[in-house]
């Protein structure tokens, strides 16, 4: 798929989108190209509100860069054999007051994808347990982060 039929179809999914022609970031954001794939046929949109503070400006915090990451799906292996037994249940813990018991499982189970933040964030929980060898997730896949 393109990324022009990808655009077009987060539009028609609903996605939000920005119409800002002044912005100095309009290139780099995925609001403004998604709002640019939109079909006519489209009645009602989800819009940024352009009056609202720093919209359209190099601080605006509805910017979504057009760059792709590297997310993670799954983290299943992660907790192997050769791990002290402490370790598991204290990520568990750590991951589950941080975010809930849901993302939890959905993150392990790889149903919700593992942004680059979260990636981190999760790495940071297993060094301070004291596990300091590399944290691999199951896969990793390269998307936008809507």
């Amino acid at each position: 798929m393109t990324e022009k039929e990808t655009f077009a179809n987060k539009a028609s999914d609903g996605y939000t989108v920005c119409y800002g022609e002044n912005c100095p970031k309009k290139a780099q954001c995925l609001r403004w190209l998604v709002g640019q794939q939109m079909p006519a046929t489209k009645n009602f949109i989800t819009n940024v509100n352009l009056q609202s503070k720093d919209v359209a400006t190099d601080k605006c915090p509805h910017f979504r860069n057009r760059k792709k990451v590297k997310i993670a799906i799954g983290m299943t292996h992660i907790f192997n054999g050769d791990m002290p037994a402490k370790v598991e249940p204290f990520v568990r813990q750590r991951i589950i007051s941080n975010h809930c018991r849901t993302y939890y499982f959905e993150y392990r189970n790889g149903s919700r994808p593992i942004m680059p933040d979260v990636q981190e964030e999760i790495r940071s929980i297993f060094r301070e347990a004291g596990w300091n060898k590399p944290v691999e997730f199951d896969k990793y896949i390269e998307d936008y982060e809507w």
